[in-house]
């Protein structure tokens, strides 16, 4: 029995596989069906294909606006992360930029020693360079006129600090410059490239400025659109865009299913699909038919099963019968020979009777 089980499990399984199988020729039937637009059928049919209709008609609207509010997001995402990588090569470039800077610096600091500045970048250079610049020539004088080695290398070694302290100052002066377009103003000759990489790294801070700009300000507006809770709403979005599929789907079948059973004249465009679907169907009840058969085989032995334990039973009663009746024999043995004993008895003991 248990193999008769297995094996209409076995069976199931197949015609739940060719169920799969036949709905999903029966949604093609009927997509295939719905193409027609000569075709207008009436009744339940018609019904049908209108339904089918309403229900695509549903699905395509759910699944343009799940694409709407997918494409939005995919556009904040990607102005973010163009936003992102911009900022990341803004604050790469400010490291070259610094580098330059303080180079324009380290020009301007060295002309200003010498008095070499024009009028304009001097005073500009003034409120940076002057209290340094002071503190280390005086250092330089106590040096010169220390006598003692001693004080004289505390001396140079304070303006060696001092001039270690410098990168600051010199950073500064070299951003004011660039920042008022003044380097022309320096000379170039232990610097050769300088000026062409201040260019170069000013042109590509303004390209990624205004880049940033650019895509800072569509990001602004794609935000004003609206549509807050947007991921929320994608998900929402793609959940009833799956429902109205399935629904869809469901309709289209049943479409298919109405077609097969009420269609006479059948296209030669669906000669292949009704092909499949009656060898589906086929195969559907000759399962269905086996898994009868092996049912009922399965009851009969179920029967053949309860006769044997009634057999059983009825054995167990006959021998229970005959055990009885040679108990009963045995005591209705004994009663008799008690009953002889008990008149032998009573007779003993009479008085004798006159004649």
């Amino acid at each position: 029995m248990a193999n008769l089980e297995r094996e209409i499990a076995g069976k199931r399984r197949q015609i739940a596989t060719h169920e799969e199988d036949l709905g999903t020729l029966y949604r093609e039937l009927g997509q295939l069906a719905l193409q027609s637009e000569d075709d207008r059928p009436g009744g339940l049919l018609g019904e049908q294909r209108l339904r089918y209709r309403e229900a695509q008609q549903r699905w395509q609207e759910a699944e343009h606006s799940h694409r709407q509010i997918a494409g939005y997001i995919s556009r904040i995402e990607d102005r973010s992360r163009k936003i992102s990588q911009i900022e990341a090569d803004i604050k790469s470039l400010s490291g070259e930029q610094d580098a330059v800077h303080a180079q324009l610096g380290a020009i301007a600091w060295e002309m200003y020693g010498f008095g070499l500045l024009s009028e304009r970048t001097r005073q500009l250079c003034q409120p940076i360079f002057s209290a340094q610049a002071q503190k280390m020539q005086s250092l330089a004088d106590r040096a010169a006129a220390q006598r003692g080695t001693l004080l004289r290398r505390i001396a140079l070694s304070r303006l060696h600090r001092l001039r270690s302290s410098l990168d600051l100052p010199l950073l500064k002066a070299g951003r004011a410059i660039a920042a008022q377009g003044w380097q022309e103003d320096l000379t170039f000759e232990r610097a050769p490239t300088l000026l062409e990489a201040l260019t170069s790294v000013q042109k590509r801070a303004e390209e990624l400025a205004e880049e940033l700009d650019l895509h800072k300000s569509a990001m602004a507006k794609l935000k004003s659109e609206g549509l807050s809770g947007a991921k929320e709403k994608l998900a929402q979005s793609e959940e009833r865009a799956k429902a109205a599929k399935v629904a869809c789907d469901g309709q289209a079948r049943e479409y298919g299913r109405l077609l097969c059973e009420q269609t006479t004249a059948i296209p030669p465009s669906w000669q292949s699909l009704i092909r499949q679907i009656t060898l589906h169907k086929n195969r559907i009840q000759m399962l269905q038919q086996e898994i009868r058969q092996l049912g009922n085989e399965i009851k009969a032995e179920e029967l053949e099963g309860q006769i044997e334990v009634e057999r059983r039973r009825i054995a167990h009663l006959r021998a229970s019968m005959e055990s009885a009746h040679r108990q009963i024999v045995a005591l209705d043995a004994s009663i008799a020979d008690k009953e002889r004993r008990i008149e032998v008895l009573r007779s003993a003991g009479e008085e004798p009777r006159d004649g």
